[in-house]
Formats: structure tokens, sequence, C-alpha cells
């Protein structure tokens, strides 16, 4: 009598799950990051502000891109 062992569930979700959670991340903090940099380019060009705005919204943009990341991450 041969018994073979029954193979244990694997708790880990597929690898093509965390692919396109992550990669899903990447793209929303392009967005935010794109949207706050275009943003601060178009408000400096319309109250003629010079670079600060971009600068001001681009590294909000950053902060609230990485505030996400984190959140998303720490979650699981």
């Amino acid at each position: 009598m041969s018994s073979s062992p029954t193979p244990k569930p694997d708790s880990t979700p597929p690898r093509g799950g965390n692919f396109a959670k992550y990669s899903g991340l990447g793209i929303q903090m392009l967005a935010i990051i794109g949207l706050g940099t275009w943003l601060g380019v178009w408000l400096d060009g319309r109250f003629g502000t010079g670079p600060w705005g971009t600068v001001v919204l681009m590294l909000l943009s950053v902060f609230i891109a990485m505030y996400q990341v984190i959140r998303s991450v720490s979650s699981e």
C-alpha cells in the first residue's frame, strides 16, 4: 500500500496577484505626482508665481503618493 502524502494548501496568493497590485500602486503614484506637477505648472502660468507653485505641489504630491503606498502595503 503506497500512500502518497496529501499536499498542503498553499496560503500565499498567486504571483500574478502581487504583480497586479504593486504595478497598480506604481501607476497610482505616477498619476498623483503627474497631476500635482501639472496643476503646479498650470497655476504658475496662470498667476505668474514662478516655479514655487510647481515645486510645492510636486513635493506635496510625492508625500501623498508615498502615504498611499505605505498605507496600502502596511494594511496587508
